[in-house]
């Protein structure tokens, strides 16, 4: 079972999860152009690749690669490059070619791979760790033969992991979600690639909305990827007639008031019903084997190999034995291979497999596997003992959080990528009014600041202009962030909506005295504290800045009881918090 291969390629690849990829057909396509019998494979050769492929771009290339008896397509091969602006790239893959575009006669580069990994997730094509390359399995042919293709992509899908625990959420036939419920429960917990944006966040953004062209752009673009995924699958199991489209009225508590909006979400049907009762296992039908790879188990981070490595060893130990085992028996066989972690982590890898649809039954001490897994390989191809210094920070802050959910570890990944502004800005501020029980909102936009805190006259009577950046290298608070929170503290001051229209300083309640500014990142550098003390002197409004890390413990010490909000506010101190 322990198979772990050798190999001498730089990276993997990211399979196991796939991204806006529902067209049924086209996956047959792909699955197809692995079998020289079929009737696609010798339309691809005859009409489309010489039709749409140039010679410079690969043609006979292509051409000779799919002309072998038992063919092995290499990954660029397949995907073709990365001409950039995509618009204008020409057709340089395979997968490109075989697939028809909305405005083009072949897809690019990007849809290419997430049909690749699709078929690779269902089990149609396999990878070659030796030359990077894919081939048809047996259950590939069996759909590439098959008159009845819907059979056989319903037992695909009911064999993805994910897929399957997308049905389980939804078991109860009266449970309508949304793609941001079930996206925050599927995956990792706590880390980049698998973060859902927060439900409330949503809905207060989409009350909060002054036009219909900025509600439209949140329901068409606030998504993670972990969101992204949720609705992936779900529009796989529609197009099946395992799940329907509902929408749903969502009213929820955000801060200290109630928001309310509707939403589209997803619903199981009979059929659905019907099938998750049978691959689930009963006297007449046999459990599923779930499909799982080496790569499904991390997909972004510096640690990305590390954490596979990991989670592949953990899983494969647990399909090993037979009962229960105890995290500190799974800790030593870690150990064995190099490998140091605690107990909650992991806890925290056991219920990952969980959330990406593995059937584990855990308590405080250990699990048990309770699930059949095909076996998988684990690619090595270089010392993966060691973990990054963000990975090492991160297990210590986890071993300290006994009250705030590991979910929120997942800001000392995002913190540092300002690719992600947004979702750190609405995570961050989940975590101030969710678990730190301050009543504010998310504002963000032009002329407004990120978010606003405040408590009620028994907790200190105080509010807090926030400004959150998701930053690569450390933030060192530039003139120009200076100067617009400067300007956050005077409209607060003067409340004058001839200084500013949108009168964002009506969140803050007109009995409270006191107030502060608070800067958030993953870390801060530069002389920060002369900064705050500049701005706090001109209006004699005092500060912090806030390191993520801080951020998650003082959330631990407040919920825990350990610290109250006036002891919170006790640390401003026009210096970078210190706890």
């Amino acid at each position: 079972m322990f198979n772990i291969i050798e190999i001498n390629l730089k990276k993997t690849r990211t399979f196991g999860w796939v991204q806006d990829s529902s067209n049924f057909d086209s996956l047959c396509n792909v699955v197809a152009l692995f079998d020289n019998m079929s009737d696609f494979h010798k339309r691809l050769k005859a009409t489309l690749i010489p039709a749409l492929v140039s010679p410079e771009n690969g043609r006979n290339e292509m051409l000779r690669a799919l002309d072998e008896n038992r063919i092995a397509l290499n990954y660029k091969l397949l995907i073709g490059g990365h001409a950039t602006p995509r618009s204008a790239s020409p057709c340089d893959g395979i997968v490109q070619a075989a697939i028809k575009g909305q405005k083009r006669e072949y897809i690019g580069d990007w849809p290419a791979d997430n049909f690749v990994r699709w078929a690779q997730a269902f089990g149609f094509i396999s990878y070659n760790y030796d030359n990077d390359s894919f081939s048809i399995t047996e259950f590939g042919k069996t759909l590439i033969k098959s008159e009845n293709k819907n059979e056989i992509l319903i037992q695909a899908v009911l064999s993805y992991p994910p897929a399957y625990r997308v049905l389980s959420l939804l078991k109860n036939p009266n449970a309508i979600l949304t793609k941001f419920e079930l996206g925050e429960k599927l995956g990792f917990t706590g880390e980049d690639g698998f973060i859902s944006y927060p439900l409330a966040s949503i809905i207060a953004a989409l009350n909060s909305a002054e036009t219909q062209k900025e509600r439209n752009d949140i329901r068409s673009n606030w998504e993670s990827s972990s969101d992204k995924y949720a609705r992936t699958i779900c529009q796989w199991l529609v197009k099946l007639g395992l799940l329907e489209n509902a929408d749903k009225e969502v009213s929820i508590q955000y801060g200290n008031k109630f928001v309310s909006d509707t939403l589209s979400g997803f619903k199981i049907t009979p059929v659905g019903e019907r099938y998750l009762r049978n691959v689930s296992g009963n006297s007449r039908h046999k459990k599923v084997a779930k499909v799982v790879s080496y790569e499904m188990f991390a997909t972004k981070g510096k640690d990305r190999e590390y954490l596979r490595f990991r989670r592949s060893l953990i899983l494969k130990f647990l399909s090993s034995k037979k009962g229960k085992c105890a995290f500190d028996e799974i800790g030593k066989f870690l150990a064995s291979y190099g490998l140091n972690e605690i107990s909650e982590t992991i806890s925290d890898d056991v219920n990952g497999f969980i959330n990406i649809g593995l059937e584990i039954h855990t308590d405080e001490n250990g699990a048990e596997l309770k699930d059949s897994i095909c076996d998988f390989p684990i690619p090595h191809y270089k010392d993966l003992s060691e973990k990054s210094e963000l990975s090492a920070e991160k297990e210590i802050v986890r071993a300290q959080l006994k009250n705030i959910s590991h979910e929120y570890l997942s800001l000392m990944d995002i913190a540092f990528d300002s690719q992600q502004n947004r979702l750190f800005e609405m995570k961050c501020m989940e975590l101030f009014l969710y678990e730190c029980n301050f009543s504010g909102n998310h504002l963000g936009g032009a002329s407004k600041p990120d978010g606003a805190l405040y408590t009620d006259v028994y907790e200190g009577n105080y509010g807090i202009i926030i400004d959150t950046k998701a930053y690569s290298k450390g933030y060192d608070l530039p003139v120009s962030q200076r100067d617009e929170m400067l300007r956050y503290i005077r409209e607060n001051l003067l409340r004058d909506k001839k200084q500013n229209q949108n009168e964002w300083w009506k969140i803050f309640p007109d009995n409270l005295d006191t107030f502060y500014f608070m800067f958030v990142s993953g870390s801060f550098k530069g002389g920060i504290s002369e900064k705050l003390k500049k701005i706090a002197m001109v209006h004699k409004v005092d500060g912090t800045a806030m390191p993520i890390t801080t951020a998650l413990l003082v959330a631990e010490k407040i919920k825990s009881g350990e610290m109250s909000m006036m002891e919170f506010a006790d640390g401003i101190r026009n210096t970078e918090y210190e706890i």
